[in-house]
């Protein structure tokens, strides 16, 4: 009975012990986590709505409604493919359901307008989860290769860069897309660094696959693979082989050489592919519609489609070979810029690991870079996968400068460190939460960048709607409860319509803005829908599209402007139609 006794309490022991060593081992990863997801929680799901976030939600819930039902080609819902996005807007649903129900809420919009706040918060969250998971394990890769400060350095000048902070905080594709495939080459740079890991090449085949069920722009991973596969055989001397005659070279023996290549290459492309077709229902039962959908998308939309933009103030199907270096210099940090030119000029003096895996990420930018410059459809957001590859070259940089004051004390090291990252601190807190108005002020800030490259989704949103909330309540506007704008119109002849604050916005803006108005009980209307917008009382268009003179149906008398930072935004204009401002 002892004995038992003793074999039960040794059994516990070495769990315990396990579990503590676990947690030990995995320490850093599980901090890395709770940071990049407490750095995306204030204000998250009250901070923006781009423009294709209705598409997306309506489309998660299709998904979801397709998984549930067991109605598999119900989950092909688009070319993109947005697959894990949609798992995640699925998910967040289920979430924001249980939790409106357990509160008393009404999941219906016209009855409770906070209900798509709390569902763009929980989807938003499970968006966060997702891309923070990963960055721990881009975190393992780097502290693997080199040190826990080293990680921890690249990891918090990732996440603080403002672009990468704004498209991982919106129900969209980039910031997903993008971190998976940093942690697929980063895993597969480990990989390279012993073969005999094969787990090493799994796990970079698994972030793979999720890159591509996420975006078709992804399948670039599969061209980079097999190239820096070729590298690593020629680099590390495996070219050669052995047989009885001597050494030969492979290029003497193709067989030999594809044998090697295809050692690496067809499991690795094996694994993504299984996990493209595993977490997509659709493949399952309808897989060549899904793989044609997909290459239609890539040829049509992705390659010969284009996306009418301003840059550099006037209106182009396609901006040209320079944009996206234009869009690099814009849209990247003070730090990021610096870094990446500074560790071309250190670079001979960077230890040679170091220096191969600056390599390595170049080989990724450059190539990448081509990609981008080929299809006609052009758009600012489709950088950062490069850019946060960018963003590890450029801490290369400074951590060789911090390494060159190692003889400093401890303390001035850190106090050292906290002074270097307090401007990066002290950005996000004033750009927050409208991360994606930020522009390099190197190069003129947001007053030069919105007119250089039209911003695409809002900002400025808070701007706007405090703007108008304080303007309601001068007028004399009363909070409107109403179910809809009709209901306005022709309530009571339109008695309704003198006491509420209206304002006609761009189609494009509209389907951004208009859940911050009715939150403040004021509406925010369609501008080119003719019934509604010309009993607005005001109208607003950006400083960059200013169209106002276009409008023949009303006359409209320049009011005032709305500024973001200091920055002219957006201009307001009085619509002094007859009846439209005259209250009873």
């Amino acid at each position: 009975m002892k004995k038992k006794l003793d074999v039960k309490k040794e059994k516990k022991k070495y769990k315990a012990d396990k579990k503590t060593c676990f947690i030990k081992r995995f320490l850093y990863e599980g901090l890395v986590f709770v940071f990049f997801v407490l750095i995306h929680i204030p204000s998250l799901g009250n901070d923006n709505f781009n423009t294709d976030v209705w598409k997306w939600k309506a489309r998660s819930q299709g998904f979801g409604n397709g998984v549930t039902s067991l109605q598999f080609k119900d989950t092909l819902q688009t070319y993109h493919p947005g697959v894990v996005l949609m798992w995640a807007g699925s998910v967040g649903s289920k979430i924001n359901n249980f939790v409106a129900t357990s509160r008393g809420m009404s999941l219906l919009i016209d009855d409770d307008v906070d209900i798509v706040f709390q569902l763009d918060f929980i989807q938003k969250l499970v968006v966060v989860a997702i891309a923070g998971v990963s960055i721990s394990f881009i975190f393992y890769v780097l502290k693997k290769l080199f040190s826990v400060k080293h990680a921890l350095f690249s990891i918090v000048m990732l996440s603080l860069e403002p672009f990468y902070l704004g498209l991982t905080r919106v129900f969209h594709l980039e910031g997903l897309v993008s971190t998976f495939m940093l942690a697929s080459i980063l895993w597969l740079y480990y990989f390279f660094q012993d073969d005999s890991k094969k787990w090493r090449l799994i796990i970079s085949a698994v972030f793979t696959g999720f890159a591509v069920l996420t975006k078709t722009s992804a399948l670039f991973l599969v061209l980079f693979c097999g190239l820096t596969v070729l590298i690593h055989i020629f680099r590390n001397g495996k070219y050669c082989f052995k047989n009885k005659s001597g050494t030969k070279n492979l290029w003497k023996n193709p067989g030999e050489f594809l044998k090697k290549f295809g050692k690496v290459f067809l499991p690795w492309f094996g694994i993504s592919f299984v996990v493209f077709f595993m977490f997509w229902p659709a493949m399952w039962v309808i897989p060549v519609q899904v793989l044609s959908t997909l290459f239609t998308g890539i040829s049509d939309v992705g390659v010969e489609g284009d996306h009418i933009q301003f840059y550099f103030g006037k209106l182009v199907e396609n901006p040209g070979f320079s944009f996206y270096f234009v869009v690099l210099a814009l849209r990247s940090s003070v730090y990021l810029l610096i870094g990446f030119i500074g560790s071309f000029v250190i670079r001979k003096k960077l230890p040679e690991s170091v220096r191969n895996f600056v390599d390595f990420l170049l080989i990724f930018v450059f190539f990448y870079f081509f990609q981008l410059i080929i299809p006609t459809k052009k758009l600012d957001r489709y950088i950062l996968p490069a850019l946060v590859v960018i963003s590890l070259i450029s801490s290369t940089f400074y951590i060789w400068v911090f390494e060159k004051l190692s003889s400093r004390k401890t303390w001035e090291k850190v106090l050292s460190f906290a002074l270097f990252i307090f401007p990066a601190i002290y950005t996000c807190i004033v750009v927050h939460p409208d991360y994606l108005s930020y522009f390099n002020p190197m190069f003129g800030g947001l007053k030069t960048g919105i007119k250089i490259i039209e911003p695409k989704w809002i900002v400025g949103e808070r701007e706007i709607t405090n703007y108008f909330d304080a303007l309601a309540k001068k007028e004399g506007d009363v909070f409107s409860t109403d179910t809809s704008f009709k209901d306005i119109v022709y309530k009571q002849f339109g008695v309704r319509l003198k006491t509420t604050m209206t304002v006609g916005f761009q189609e494009k803006y509209y389907t951004q803005i208009w859940p911050f108005f009715r939150q403040k009980g004021n509406w925010a209307v369609v501008e080119n829908l003719t019934p509604f917008a010309t009993k607005t009382k005001y109208f607003i268009y950006p400083v960059w599209d200013d169209v106002s003179e276009n409008e023949k149906r009303v006359p409209l008398r320049y009011f005032d402007t709305i500024f973001v930072r200091g920055v002219p935004m957006y201009n307001v204009y009085k619509n002094e139609g007859e009846g439209v401002h005259n209250k009873k």
